[in-house]
C-alpha cells in the first residue's frame, strides 16, 4: 500500500474530484498525536455576532471554542436538531459521495491551531483504506455529525489553548 499525500481542501465543493484523487492516492501515514474525545455543546453567536461552535471534552471540564461561517454554523445546527434541509447542502453531498465510493468517516480530529485558525483532518476508509484529509474544523464537525463519527481534538492543542487563557507570571503579580 502506497501512503497518500495529505492534501487540503478549503470547501467541499469539488468533494467528488477530491475523494477519487484520495482513493486512486492509497492509504496514509500513522497517526502517533493522543486525541481526546469531544462532543458539540453547542453553538452560539459572540458579541460581534460570529457564530462560535463549542466543543467539550467528554471525560473531562475542558472545552474549545472555534470561530466559525455562518453557512457551517446553520449546517452543524440543522443536524444536531436533525432539521433536514429541502435540499441538500454540501455536508449532505459529502456524506453521501463518501458512500456512495465505499467509504466511511472514521474520525474527525482538530488537530492544531496557527497563527489564528484552526485545523482539522478527516480520517476515512474507502475501498479497504485509510485516507486522511486536511479540513475546516468546521466543515469536518459537520461531516462527523451526519456520519455518526466520533469527535476528538489533540491534547497538546488543548493544552496550548490553556496556556494562552493563562496570565503571564508578571501580569499575575500586577
Amino acid at each position: 500500500m502506497t501512503p497518500a499525500r495529505p492534501l487540503s481542501f478549503p470547501c467541499l465543493a469539488p468533494v467528488a474530484a477530491a475523494i477519487a484523487l484520495l482513493v486512486a492516492c492509497g492509504g496514509s501515514s500513522p497517526d502517533p498525536a493522543p486525541d481526546v474525545a469531544v462532543k458539540v455543546a453547542g453553538i452560539a453567536v459572540d458579541p460581534s455576532g460570529s457564530p462560535v461552535v463549542l466543543l467539550e471534552e467528554r471525560e473531562g471540564g475542558r472545552a474549545l471554542p472555534i470561530w466559525i461561517g455562518l453557512a457551517e454554523a446553520h449546517s452543524i445546527a440543522a443536524e444536531i436538531e436533525q432539521r433536514r434541509p429541502p435540499r441538500p447542502n454540501s455536508h449532505d453531498l459529502a456524506k453521501r459521495l463518501i458512500e456512495d465510493l465505499e467509504g466511511a468517516v472514521e474520525r474527525v480530529v482538530v488537530t492544531g491551531l496557527r497563527e489564528g485558525t484552526y485545523y482539522a483532518v478527516i480520517f476515512l476508509t474507502a475501498r479497504g483504506q485509510r485516507l486522511e484529509v486536511d479540513a475546516r474544523p468546521s466543515d469536518a464537525i459537520a461531516l462527523a455529525l451526519r456520519c455518526g463519527a466520533p469527535l476528538f481534538v489533540r491534547e497538546a492543542l488543548f493544552d496550548d489553548v490553556e496556556r494562552a487563557r493563562r496570565p503571564a507570571p508578571e501580569e499575575r503579580a500586577l
